[in-house]
């Protein structure tokens, strides 16, 4: 038998006992069209993309959250970024009943939405058009913005939120998702977490904060760059004030339970009837006009989707503010003149005192 092969297809063909010729350029399937293989790649990476916030929330579980899309903007802004990451035994409970009491006093009780707070605030936006929005953001929302997403609006974001809300809620747990809050919270000119901010504003440690250094730092979250805890002004007081008489129905009737243990809780004996739910003193409304003020939001819904519920729904969970109008200017109507204050001014050399805040029953 020769070595050599026939150079006619056909002839090989025969030669090896093939009765086919092999597909040539001529046979080959024609290409995919441009729109779809284009359609398929973005299907693609959206895949991946949703994969790999899942690792990363798993992976988040065990580790500190290396940065936020927030810090990275005002690293860029050029703002000495100040943070150092702790562990939750190593930050005072104070600072945990008091972020509760003035952000997500249903903080315990929510699987991470809070959904009557979000339909008050529909209800109220739908009844003040063109004025100041509120809603009914949680602490396990704020904390799904700040580690995965950036601030502003738009539908994907809010939706992603929305999903890793209840992603974070069912693999990292209630602990967990206080913990990170509270070493990824802003409090502004460059600072993130806890530590850092008890540092900054009144020179200790995050362990060692009092109940009115609590109460200051969680005061000015809803705009850390615009209200002062180490010198605040009249309404910053006042919402300290607030915060200080919630704390106390917030330790004492375990509204942290689920984070710091169960505590010291005041419970009905068997056969007795239940108590009714303390009430919460409301938190008065941010000011209108001054260097307090809140500014104008960012951004106004969209026309286009002024009747789309989901948007709506989306909208209102996406603010801070969880408190009724009505309710915090009946608050503000009952609230004592402002001098002389309640509280004297802390500065970092002087810690402030607490007197006449209330008792905190601390869980041991």
């Amino acid at each position: 038998m020769s070595d050599k092969t026939p150079e006619n297809p056909a002839s090989a063909a025969s030669y090896y006992g093939v009765d086919e010729t092999p597909p040539g350029p001529d046979n080959a399937k024609p290409a995919a069209p441009l729109w779809r293989r284009i359609l398929v790649r973005l299907m693609q990476a959206g895949i991946a993309v949703f994969l790999l916030f899942h690792v990363y929330a798993l992976l988040l579980k065990l580790m500190p959250a290396p940065g936020t899309i927030l810090m990275t903007q005002r690293g860029l802004e050029g703002e000495d970024l100040r943070r150092d990451w702790v562990g939750l035994g190593k930050i005072s409970p104070n600072l945990v009943f008091a972020v509760i009491a003035s952000e997500d006093a249903k903080f315990c009780e929510h699987g991470g939405i809070d959904w009557d707070a979000i339909e008050k605030a529909r209800e109220y936006n739908k009844k003040h058009e063109g004025k100041k929005r509120r809603g009914g953001s949680t602490i396990s929302q704020q904390t799904a913005k700040n580690v995965f997403f950036w601030n502003g609006g738009g539908m994907p974001r809010k939706a992603g939120e929305a999903w890793m809300t209840y992603v974070i809620e069912t693999v990292w747990g209630k602990r967990r998702i206080m913990e990170v809050y509270l070493n990824v919270a802003e409090w502004g000119d460059g600072i993130f977490g806890a530590e850092a901010a008890a540092q900054a504003r009144f020179g200790k440690s995050a362990a060692d904060l009092s109940q009115l250094e609590a109460a200051r730092l969680a005061a000015v979250l809803p705009s850390p760059n615009k209200w002062s805890a180490d010198k605040p002004g009249p309404y910053v007081r006042k919402r300290t004030r607030s915060i200080l008489s919630r704390m106390r129905v917030v330790a004492n009737e375990g509204y942290a339970a689920c984070v710091l243990g169960e505590g010291v809780r005041v419970k009905s004996d068997p056969g007795e009837t239940p108590r009714q739910r303390p009430v919460l003193e409301d938190i008065p409304d941010a000011p209108d006009t001054g260097e307090e003020a809140l500014e104008a939001p960012a951004e106004a819904v969209p026309e286009l989707n002024a009747n789309d519920a989901l948007n709506d729904v989306l909208n209102a969970a996406d603010e801070t503010f969880t408190q009724s109008p009505e309710a915090g200017a009946e608050a503000a109507a009952e609230t004592p003149p402002e001098t002389p204050p309640v509280e004297p001014e802390p500065t970092p050399a002087v810690a402030p005192s607490d007197e006449g805040g209330p008792t905190i029953l601390t869980p041991e």
